[in-house]
């Protein structure tokens, strides 16, 4: 077999030529076991709400904000939270208007969400969901396509993104314990 050559060409930082073959690889049970996971983060305690979390050579940092007596020092986990469902869904958006050769100019995900019982977190109350009662994104764009592509391609954004899609889905999680 011999290797598909490759555009110099390139769409909204990508390399169509590239990101087709990279698409058809994944066909492949051994490629898609490889992409699949198992993921993994590590996240190690610096004092205080101080933490940073390690993800395979990527350290990114999280605190509170300084009036629940933390030092700002970075972003909340549930700020990352949101980011992290904007960024998935950036993702998406690129790699679908790539494949359709749609080019874009300007992009933009706003995320942003409520709690709906922070005193859960807090200790205060034993009742209701400590967590987002809700996330509201929306999609700035300005691209080469008409308005129903471009919702097409949102479309798609969302349903496509693993982050956005375990949290809509309420993914289950399994918690174990260990003393050291």
């Amino acid at each position: 077999m011999t290797e598909p050559k490759m555009s110099e060409e390139t769409l909204n930082g990508l390399h169509p030529e590239k990101l087709k073959g990279i698409l058809e690889s994944l066909k492949q049970p051994d490629v898609l076991a490889g992409v699949s996971g198992p993921w993994k983060s590590r996240v190690v305690w610096q004092g205080g709400f101080h933490a940073k979390a390690y993800m395979r050579t990527h350290a990114v940092e999280m605190d509170e904000p300084a009036g629940l007596d933390a030092c700002d020092l970075a972003a909340s986990a549930h700020e990352q939270l949101l980011s992290a469902m904007g960024a998935c869904m950036t993702v998406g958006f690129v790699l679908n208007a790539t494949k359709r050769g749609v080019k874009i100019h300007d992009m933009e995900i706003t995320l942003e969400g409520n709690f709906d019982n922070i005193l859960k977190w807090a200790g205060l109350d034993d009742s209701g969901n400590p967590g987002y009662r809700g996330v509201k994104a929306k999609l700035f764009v300005r691209a080469d396509a008409d308005e129903a592509m471009l919702k097409e391609l949102w479309k798609l954004a969302v349903e496509g993104s693993p982050v956005t899609q375990s949290v809509i889905r309420g993914t289950p999680v399994t918690t174990e314990f260990q003393m050291v």
